[in-house]
Formats: structure tokens, sequence, C-alpha cells
């Protein structure tokens, strides 16, 4: 009977799923490459033979990170501006929320997207853009460029998320207080 080969990507995939849970279970510090071969239950080679190493195990698993808060905030085209700006962004804060750990792991001090040349910085530009275009259709005040409308936008709602994940938030409903935050960027950006 010829033996079956289950495709790369499939292998490749399937080890990034048990990267994932060993993120999700015991954070950034613990993806080993021995770490996700157990979880996986294959040998470390078999680590190595798809990502060379821990840093492109990292990368690769910062990308699809990247690829989840992608998801996250797509909010397809119904709606006005405001109201998909809104929703991506209460996207961008449940995926935070949902996984701490990936959004850590992209946005933290020692991110692999810190590397200008990484794929991970890449990919945070392209999901980056989709900000840009979202605040590309409001109408904005006079003279405001809209990937520093975009980028202020994101100053506010990361600085939001940030301070209710490491539980220093003071006000006693996150969500609102998020959803305000994020009303209160969007006039200001569109004050004239």
């Amino acid at each position: 009977m010829p033996r079956h080969r289950t495709a790369s990507e499939d292998v490749s995939a399937a080890l990034l799923d048990a990267a994932e849970t060993v993120l999700d279970r015991d954070g950034a510090a613990a993806v080993t490459v021995r770490a996700v071969a157990a979880q996986a239950g294959v040998a470390p080679m078999g680590v190595y033979n798809r990502f060379s190493n821990k840093d492109g195990l990292l990368t690769a698993l910062a990308v699809r990170a990247f690829d989840g808060l992608a998801a996250a905030i797509d909010v397809g085209p119904a709606g006005g501006p405001v109201d998909r700006l809104r929703r991506a962004c209460r996207g961008y804060r449940r995926f935070a929320l949902t996984h701490p750990a990936r959004y850590t792991l992209i946005f933290d001090t020692g991110s692999p997207a810190a590397d200008p040349a990484s794929p991970v910085t890449a990919r945070g530009r392209e999901v980056f853009a989709v900000l840009v275009d979202m605040v590309g259709g409001l109408t904005l005040a006079k003279g405001l460029d809209p990937v520093d409308a975009a980028q202020a936008l994101w100053n506010g709602q990361h600085g939001a998320v940030t301070l209710e994940l490491a539980g220093v938030a003071q006000a006693p409903d996150p969500a609102s207080t998020f959803d305000r935050t994020v009303d209160a960027l969007i006039r200001g950006l569109q004050q004239v």
C-alpha cells in the first residue's frame, strides 16, 4: 500500500496550531521549539525543518496573529464610514481580549514586528492600511492626513485596550469607556 504524505502546508499549519496553543496557555516566553514539538507530538527536528529556529516560529506565529487581527477588524462594506470604523475598533478590542497572548506577541516590546525587514512588519502595515482606508472615508478636519489620523485613532484604541488587559483601567465598564474613547477620537478627527 502506498504511503500517504501530509502536505507541507498542512504540517506547517498543524505546527502553528500547536504553537498558538502554547502561546495562549503559557505566553510568548514559553514558545520554544521543544514545547511546540511536544504539543504537536512530533520530534523537534520537524519544527526546525519548517521554521528553521525559534525566531522563525515566532515570526510565523506573529504573522498568523496579524491575520487574526485583520479578520477581526474586517467589517465589510455595509454601513456608513463612522459605523464601519466603530465596528472595526470593537473587533480590535474583541481580538485583544479574546487572544491576549497573541495581541501581546505582535505589540509588546521585542515583538518580531519591531524588525522593519520582517514579514511580520509587512503584514502589520497591511492591517494598518485597512484602518487608514476606513479613516480616509471620514470627512477629516482640514489638512489632516489619513495616515496621521489613523495613527492617532490607533494610539487611542490601543492604549485603552492595553490598560484593560493590564487590569489597570479605572472606569467600571471598560466596553462603554472604549466606545466613548473611539467616539471622542472620531469626533476629534472630524473637527474643522
